[in-house]
């Protein structure tokens, strides 16, 4: 549980805080910020390695104690294969194409012959980046199997990415 900042000198119990006082008691793991991304251009890979899914989101930490950075990525997917394997590979990145912590890699699809897998995903990762300077993240995505062919937005839906800065 968070511990919030010490009561205002002037606090005496029974009075009824001012705004100030009560943004004053509101103590670690409050949002600061949150920054938000779209993309409604369909992509599409047939690669098993990780490409740009073309969406990135830019956020400009507001302290650099504020070292707790919540990201996630929500698309509507397609897999197809011929193959045996109808699933996808996605993740988030820092513009070094590092994956940030939690969201290295998600897998999503099923299994089996001639199939098509379509569903949303929503991926969450965990950055802490101590800084007060801009920091970009971005979603990539890939195909398991080279036989398949992965689709992410599909003309009538929105891949979102969010990033959050909450404080330590």
């Amino acid at each position: 549980m968070a511990t919030p900042t010490s009561l205002p000198a002037t606090f005496v119990a029974g009075n009824v805080l001012t705004a100030a006082q009560m943004n004053d008691l509101r103590g670690a793991f409050r949002i600061l910020q949150v920054v938000r991304a779209t993309d409604s251009i369909d992509r599409t890979t047939t690669s098993t390695s990780f490409v740009d899914a073309n969406i990135s989101v830019t956020i400009t930490p507001t302290s650099a104690t504020s070292d707790i950075m919540l990201v996630w990525v929500f698309f509507h997917y397609i897999s197809t294969a011929t193959g045996s394997n109808a699933r996808s590979r996605y993740q988030i990145t820092d513009t070094s194409n590092v994956a940030i912590s939690g969201a290295e890699e998600f897998r999503f699809g099923l299994q089996g012959t001639a199939i098509r897998n379509q569903s949303h995903l929503v991926g969450i990762g965990y950055d802490s980046p101590a800084t007060t300077s801009a920091t970009t993240y971005k979603g990539r995505f890939a195909a398991v199997d080279a036989s398949m062919t992965t689709n992410i937005n599909n003309s009538t839906n929105t891949g979102q990415l969010f990033a959050l800065e909450v404080s330590a």
